[in-house]
């Protein structure tokens, strides 16, 4: 059986009141505390669907030694700072600074460099498990993996 949300007892019908900015379901008697509050039937939104390329593009994640993918990629093509900038319609400095990794791709240019280049630089983050001698069959966790700062 419900109970009123005001005072705690028990009730066949509830009113939904709203009292000092506060909806409640209540009992009869708490009801002249409020004023009623009239429901209207509201279609509920859609919720669109992502596809799965999609929802696996957004969490590619920056490859860890991009700066030197990029670098030994451009020196086995035998291509200047410059002419791959050229390439890019990015400036020198913009290509210099991502292979001294100061500056991180966004995905756009991720993209032009990887086609450039034929490399790839983001990527699906992949958890696993370790296996261990000890004939320990637990999980990895968070504490197993976080740098704790003490």
């Amino acid at each position: 059986m419900p109970s009123c949300q005001l005072c705690g007892k028990d009730s066949d019908s509830l009113t939904k009141v709203k009292i000092e900015g506060a909806t409640m379901k209540v009992c009869d008697s708490c009801s002249d505390m409020g004023e009623e509050v009239t429901t209207t039937s509201k279609k509920p939104k859609k919720k669109k669907k992502k596809s799965r390329s999609s929802s696996q593009k957004d969490s590619q994640v920056l490859v860890s030694d991009y700066g030197s993918k990029v670098k030994e990629a451009r020196e086995d093509r035998e291509i200047s700072l410059k002419e791959l900038a050229d390439d890019l319609k990015e400036k020198n400095s913009v290509v210099k600074k991502i292979e001294q990794e100061k500056l991180k791709p966004d995905k756009t240019l991720a993209g032009k460099i990887s086609r450039e280049l034929d490399i790839e630089l983001y990527t699906n983050p992949k958890a696993w498990d370790e296996d261990t001698d000890s004939g320990d069959t637990r999980k990895a966790t968070l504490g197993d993996v976080a740098d704790i700062k003490e």
